[in-house]
């Protein structure tokens, strides 16, 4: 019949497919024993070489190898050429019993090794059967040259130096950071009080990459430092010696330090390592060392405020800079405001401006957000800057900005950004502020307050109608925000219900 054919035919079909099968397998369990013998003669020869290398006896160590013991060998699967294969050791059935292939044609298969066919006894490797599998990195540890992503592990050799220094071999990937350092990096994201950050400088790349990595520290001298400080100040440990030379608080190394910088400031500023040594020149210097060295730098001013590392110079300028130098450094920035304003390492520099200069001299300051008070609102750096001047400044020097602010306190509060300035208006603002932008929150709270951004500046309109400044002034304000929230009594859907 046709069922009995086609019963026939699948077995034929088993018949010449399942030996092949068994015959490919047993050429490479054959390869693999030739593959493991390879291997385990390789580290018996690694083994003799490091024994040859180590001098002396055990009775009179070489200097070398004083107060060290030596490391127990361990084999490896490969070099394992005796065992019996139990397959309940390993918690699994044995694949290769009698009992698996009940076609009499499979049991007496010709030319196939006892079982369990050639693989490698022992604890060996699940990829052992297949050579050349022991090389892929980071499946099962222990699998011939098989290197996690932490680093190489040797388990084989002698108790040599080199071999020593090859036990724990860390492999350094930009993916997996170095065990025991410390990884920084630029984050964007937001102040414990929910603001963005904005204090501070940048972590630029180079800041980064010096975190990633420790460089030993150095012993110099100075007798050699003194003729090259500039280039020493350029190596990263190098720089931290002389950072180190400074704090002893040495006068005459200080002065011959500043003498060495002072004429290339300006250029040095934006360097890695150098800017740092011009910091601290700024910090123990003398009042003459730190007026001669910001006079110096007033030159390439712009350039450096919008610079990685420069920016860190000028903020430490604008810190220890008397009046007069503070003015003059107002001058420098008046036509770049905007600018460094819009930069990712200049906006600090204007938020420094802020806080350090008198308040009579960052009129430049608010001239040039006046000009588009929404625009740097609504700006990732601009923000901060605006927040900074509503803290510093006197409200009367800012009216045009706060009633520019108020006006389009609606579009600004549901801005990833301006909703910041909303709210810093409210805790600093005026009393007519403030309630005003009450007043727009109250008319659409249900919208506000569904709203990302806008239900942070709810938020503030209680706080500050409650327990701020001006809470008892804003008492109208607040009822008015309450009832709002709460709905009229017998309403289907109340406002508040919306909410959730």
């Amino acid at each position: 019949s046709s069922r009995a054919r086609s019963a026939g035919s699948s077995d034929s079909c088993a018949r010449c497919v399942v030996p092949a099968l068994l015959a490919g397998m047993a050429v490479r369990q054959a390869a693999a024993v030739k593959w493991a013998q390879r291997r385990a003669a390789e580290a018996r020869q690694k083994d003799a070489a490091d024994d040859e290398g180590v001098a002396g006896s055990d009775d009179s160590p070489s200097p070398a190898r004083k107060g060290r013991s030596r490391r127990p060998r361990v084999q490896s699967a490969g070099s394992q050429v005796a065992a019996s294969w139990d397959a309940a050791a390993f918690g699994m059935y044995n694949p290769y019993a009698a009992a698996m292939f009940p076609n009499p044609a499979l049991a007496g298969f010709p030319g196939m090794y006892p079982p369990p066919y050639g693989m490698l006894p022992g604890p060996m490797s699940p990829f052992a059967m297949y050579p050349g599998m022991g090389a892929m990195p980071g499946f099962f540890p222990g699998a011939g040259d098989m290197s996690p992503p932490m680093g190489k592990v040797r388990t084989t050799g002698g108790g040599g130096k080199k071999a020593k220094k090859q036990d724990m071999e860390v492999s350094k990937s930009k993916s997996v950071p170095v065990e025991g350092t410390k990884t920084s990096s630029r984050k964007k994201g937001k102040a414990k009080d929910g603001t963005p950050v904005a204090g501070g400088s940048p972590v630029g790349k180079g800041q980064a990459a010096e975190t990633e990595r420790q460089v030993p520290d150095v012993d110099l001298d100075w007798e050699e430092v003194r003729p090259k400080i500039v280039e020493t100040a350029r190596g990263e440990a190098s720089c931290r010696w002389l950072l180190k030379q400074m704090d002893a608080g040495d006068a005459a190394v200080i002065e011959e330090i500043c003498a060495a910088v002072s004429p290339e400031a300006t250029a040095l500023a934006s360097e890695a390592h150098v800017n740092v040594v011009l910091q601290k020149l700024l910090d123990v210097g003398t009042q003459e060392q730190k007026k001669s060295l910001v006079g110096i730098l007033q030159k390439d001013l712009v350039k450096n405020a919008t610079d990685t590392y420069g920016c860190r110079v000028v903020q430490k300028m604008l810190e220890v800079a008397c009046r007069d130098a503070l003015v003059q450094m107002a001058t420098e920035l008046n036509d770049h405001v905007i600018v460094c304003i819009e930069s990712m390492h200049g906006n600090h520099v204007i938020q420094k401006c802020v806080e350090r200069m008198p308040p009579d001299s960052v009129g430049f300051i608010v001239q040039a957000i006046e000009e588009q008070t929404c625009t740097m609102a609504s700006h990732m750096y601009g923000c901060r800057v605006v927040q900074r001047l509503l803290e510093h400044c006197a409200l009367g020097r800012l009216s045009k900005m706060l009633d520019d602010i108020v006006g389009q306190a609606a579009t600004l509060a549901q801005d990833p950004y301006g909703n910041y300035v909303v709210q810093h208006v409210l805790q600093f603002g005026r009393k007519d502020d403030k309630a005003a932008i009450i007043a727009i929150i109250t008319g659409d709270v249900v919208t506000f307050s569904k709203n990302k951004c806008s239900s942070n500046v709810v938020d503030k309109c209680f706080e500050v109608s409650t327990i701020g400044e001006h809470a008892q002034a804003l008492e109208k304000e607040r009822a008015a925000l309450m009832q709002a929230v709460l709905g009229e009594p017998g309403a289907e859907t109340p406002p508040l219900q919306q909410m959730t």
